[in-house]
């Protein structure tokens, strides 16, 4: 197989190029390795040149679907000679079935299909059966079983099976209840399972199918579970994951909690026991079909850090551009006159300024604080929706929004080279959002703006906020040594 074409104007800096040839030279050597690149380093030029050396095919996994599709387009930019696939969840909305606790109830799932999402999974399935020279592109959709289209020929291959099978399991489950004298979950499982063989009997609904859990179960005995690795016909894939602090949070976490969901459901009666199966991959089960992995991202965890045979730094940006100014400001300036100054003062040099705030209840006191100012802006919280999410990313790029103010931006991948300014509520607090990972991430969207400042408000100095002032320090000092070389 022929190596990967890369069309690109741009030529690797110095930096650059010695993190693609340490990168190039771990995926023949080692089983892991990480590279930490800053934000604006050119980590994704790099990934594709890193691919262009190589002739093996390359799954790259994104932490959400908007990193995804960006990674996707970046990617079809850069090689558009050859087959990027984008593979992310079939679903807008996936809501699985739960039980609730409080409500002593089962809540049941909902789904809506994306039918453009559907049609590229299909486009990477179609292209893997007759080729495996693919880049593609993925979410952790990658961990669960995949293409499920032929469920229901096979259910009626098997129907006869599929209807003793459960009623051996109803009567086994049944039993079981009835001696720890659970006689609602009882009742519930045989309704569960007879409605389910009369659905059989009469026809077999697509539908109806899908999303009958335990019919599933059973017809898993009779065909085992298909991954996309599984689609490489011996030919390990390389694999990338990118922002792998926030990606592997998801790898790590989704096998148990989908464990731990099937197993209230069957304990209540809801599902018959043959549900609880541990078909959503862990990473190291994913890696078994992998050849090599590579965790990217410009804060990797310790994880990422005590499992890796090389860390590759790449620190520097094409643009000499250096990581942003820390100070410190007291707690109180942080909703203060002053602070409503330096913004004015910031949105007048045609710069934009992040607000970060802890909670949405502070966010909503400091929007109307630059209402009471004049000052135009927009809020970005979990609760918008995705349509008005969109058209404030697309302001914010374009120019025409100055300030926003949100709670978790770090995590949207925003990169705005109008910011110049970053403010961070209560940078001490110890919580998930002011981790040194957090901090790191979020003075890094200042760091495409030559005055690009970050202002941290705390009394107190706790040891995350002091670890991440001492990193950003660090690749200060080497960014402006490197540019006072050039001189």
């Amino acid at each position: 197989m022929k190596n990967f074409e890369l069309v690109s104007k741009f030529k690797p800096t110095q930096d650059q190029q010695i993190a693609i040839d340490k990168l190039y030279e771990g995926l023949n050597v080692f089983k892991n390795q990480t590279l930490k690149g800053i934000t604006g380093s050119g980590k994704t030029f790099v990934l594709g040149k890193v691919i262009n050396k190589t002739n093996t095919p390359t799954i790259i996994v994104a932490p959400n679907k908007v990193l995804a599709f960006q990674l996707y387009n970046e990617f079809v930019d850069m090689f558009p000679d050859e087959f990027v696939g984008y593979y992310v969840s079939n679903y807008d909305v996936y809501k699985p079935t739960y039980f609730n606790e409080s409500l002593n109830a089962k809540i049941a799932g909902k789904v809506v299909v994306n039918i453009k999402n559907k049609m590229l999974r299909y486009q990477v399935k179609d292209f893997l059966e007759t080729s495996n020279k693919a880049i593609l592109i993925c979410s952790s959709t990658i961990l669960f079983p995949t293409f499920k289209d032929d469920i229901p020929e096979l259910v009626l291959e098997n129907k006869s099976y599929i209807i003793r099978r459960l009623n051996e399991e109803k009567a086994k489950q049944v039993l079981n209840f009835e001696k720890e004298n659970k006689v609602d979950e009882a009742i519930r499982l045989e309704d569960h399972i007879n409605h389910s063989i009369n659905n059989l009997i009469s026809s077999v609904d697509r539908d109806d199918v899908y999303f009958n859990t335990s019919i599933l179960s059973i017809l898993s005995e009779k065909s085992k579970d298909f991954y996309l690795t599984d689609y490489f016909n011996n030919i390990k894939p390389n694999l990338f994951i990118d922002e792998s602090h926030l990606s592997l949070l998801q790898f790590l976490a989704l096998p148990s909690a989908n464990r731990k969901r099937l197993e209230k459901l069957v304990s209540k009666g809801y599902y018959i026991s043959n549900v609880i199966k541990d078909n959503v991959l862990n990473l190291k089960q994913l890696q078994k079909n992998i050849n090599t992995t590579t965790y990217v991202s410009a804060t990797p965890s310790k994880y990422e850090l005590n499992n890796s045979n090389q860390i590759v730094e790449l620190l520097t940006r094409p643009n000499n551009l250096v990581d942003p100014e820390i100070a410190l400001k007291n707690k109180d300036y942080f909703g203060s006159n002053k602070m409503v100054d330096d913004i004015i003062d910031t949105t007048l040099k045609d710069e934009t300024v992040f607000i970060n705030c802890l909670s949405r209840k502070q966010l909503f006191v400091i929007s109307n604080l630059l209402n009471t100012n004049n000052i135009d802006h927009e809020v970005l919280h979990f609760k918008v929706k995705q349509d008005k999410r969109k058209a404030i990313l697309n302001d914010l790029r374009n120019g025409n929004l100055k300030v926003i103010i949100g709670i978790n931006m770090l995590r949207e991948g925003i990169d705005v080279k109008q910011c110049s300014l970053v403010i961070v509520e209560q940078a001490s607090r110890n919580n998930f959002l002011r981790t040194k990972s957090c901090l790191i991430q979020i003075a890094g969207r200042a760091s495409r703006n030559k005055n690009g400042r970050v202002f941290m408000c705390c009394d107190t100095i706790s040891s995350s906020l002091a670890d991440a002032i001492s990193e950003i320090n660090y690749r200060r000092n080497i960014q402006l040594s490197k540019i006072n070389f050039e001189k």
